[in-house]
């Protein structure tokens, strides 16, 4: 009996049974590698996707703050012409926590770095005015020129995400134009001393919360 598996016959039967079992096995490691790499890949998508979907959130919310410090108008102590105050904070592009920007691609993860860094800068470079000069050094045309054109760089890459990832933001009102305000603003760079002065405080029927306390006729 074991004389019929030294013929040839059997040699070569036995080593097509051999082969196919082999290629059988590669087949289905192949197979599984590609359903592994497809499942990788939705994952990583959905991963990128998902990042997104909280850098334009970050964004949107940088963008709401610059129009809110952009149109704000300082409020001025009576009692100490060279003390102010803004009724809005200075915005602040907050990253999320953690955030892998590398699974967004090279270029647009160094766009939103960027714009954090500058953000960072604009904010340096601000306090490092000197208030004290005439025209306070140019500080309320160079905030409202630099928010300005920080967040049109952010609504520029809201646009680029939401493209590219196939995300959508909820309606804004129709009156609330926030990317015309930033342009508008640019556009008028040149004009000084908008600010350069004392402002008059909150006037009757104003919706600003009064910081510094009324004086003289004002105060009656």
């Amino acid at each position: 009996m074991t004389q019929f598996f030294e013929t040839t016959p059997a040699i070569l039967a036995f080593g097509a049974l051999i082969g196919g079992g082999c290629f059988a096995a590669g087949t289905f490691t192949l197979t599984a590698m590609q359903r592994i790499g497809q499942w990788s890949n939705r994952n990583s998508k959905a991963e990128a996707r998902s990042l997104a979907m909280l850098i334009v959130l970050a964004l949107d919310d940088f963008v709401g703050a610059s129009y809110a410090a952009v149109h704000d108008i300082a409020e001025f102590n009576p009692m100490n012409e060279g003390e102010f105050a803004f009724h809005t904070p200075d915005p602040v592009f907050v990253l999320p926590g953690d955030a892998d920007l590398a699974v967004l691609g090279e270029e647009l993860s160094d766009e939103i770095l960027w714009l954090s860094n500058r953000q960072k800068n604009l904010s340096h470079a601000l306090d490092s005015l000197d208030l004290s000069s005439p025209g306070y050094d140019r500080f309320f045309e160079r905030r409202q020129q630099g928010y300005s054109e920080l967040a049109s760089t952010a609504i520029d890459l809201i646009d680029r995400l939401l493209r590219e990832f196939d995300l959508r933001l909820p309606a804004k009102p129709e009156y609330y134009r926030q990317r015309e305000g930033f342009a508008a603003i640019l556009q008028s760079g040149n004009e000084s001393g908008r600010h350069s002065k004392s402002v008059p405080l909150v006037s009757n029927g104003s919706n600003i919360t009064q910081l510094f306390p009324k004086t003289g006729e004002e105060a009656e």
